[in-house]
């Protein structure tokens, strides 16, 4: 198994995400790598200067595409789920958010401060790092009927209950958004909090916490008590 692999959907923001690949190389650890997915209808395409790995293919929906960046390579210990408007500050992030994982007993999602979310109030991570052995038991990263609003609340209703969520103080990945003033209000931000994708997301959230949510909880507890590690619950 090889060790992380960081997963970047872009659309129409190239130079945001040459902010970010700066920012990742000058943080990451050895063993993390990273996998890009950019639409082969987007207008920017050809000023992606990308010499990472990156698949080009049909538009999809942020969850879309992170779950199919996952079945793609499934064969990795941890993954990590960020965006083109997310910049590392904390080096050594992505070890120290493992860490914490493997601290507590190998399953979870750990997520750092992302200077947009209040942790206090809304336990929705960004920034984080979760185990490959919760989407690999599951079938899919996340919930297949969410597309883009939601995807913090599922993993936040899905983990959180069974203490597999983990918060970090000390490390910072920042959330360069236009709600905390760090980003312009472009398309991609008008297209997501639209009210109907808004209204949609949340539909979402609720149809999975009404039909499958506990179905997806059973299944990580029997894997994990095969496993010996859910007695300390």
């Amino acid at each position: 198994m090889k060790k992380l692999l960081v997963m970047i959907p872009s659309r129409g923001r190239p130079k945001r995400l040459d902010e970010f690949i700066k920012s990742f190389y000058d943080t990451k650890s050895c063993g993390t790598d990273v996998v890009f997915y950019l639409n082969d209808d987007d207008p920017s395409l050809d000023k992606y200067a990308i010499s990472d790995y990156r698949i080009v293919g049909r538009r999809m929906y942020l969850a879309e595409a992170y779950n199919y960046l996952f079945q793609e390579n499934s064969n990795y210990d941890y993954y990590s789920l960020l965006n083109d408007d997310h910049y590392c500050i904390t080096p050594g992030w992505d070890r120290k958010l493992i860490k914490m994982i493997e601290e507590k007993g190998g399953w979870g999602l750990s997520c750092c401060e992302d200077h947009l979310t209040d942790w206090k109030q809304f336990q929705h991570p960004s920034g984080m790092v979760i185990s490959g052995n919760i989407p690999r038991t599951l079938g899919y990263m996340i919930w297949p009927k969410i597309q883009h609003i939601g995807i913090d609340c599922y993993f936040k209703e899905l983990l959180a209950p069974l203490g597999l969520m983990h918060h970090m103080t000390d490390v910072v990945i920042e959330h360069r958004h236009w709600i905390n003033g760090k980003a312009l209000l472009d398309e991609n931000y008008k297209w997501v909090y639209h009210k109907d994708q808004y209204q949609y997301g949340m539909s979402m959230v609720a149809e999975y916490k009404r039909i499958q949510l506990q179905k997806d909880v059973e299944k990580i507890k029997q894997v994990m008590k095969g496993e010996g590690k859910w007695d300390r619950h």
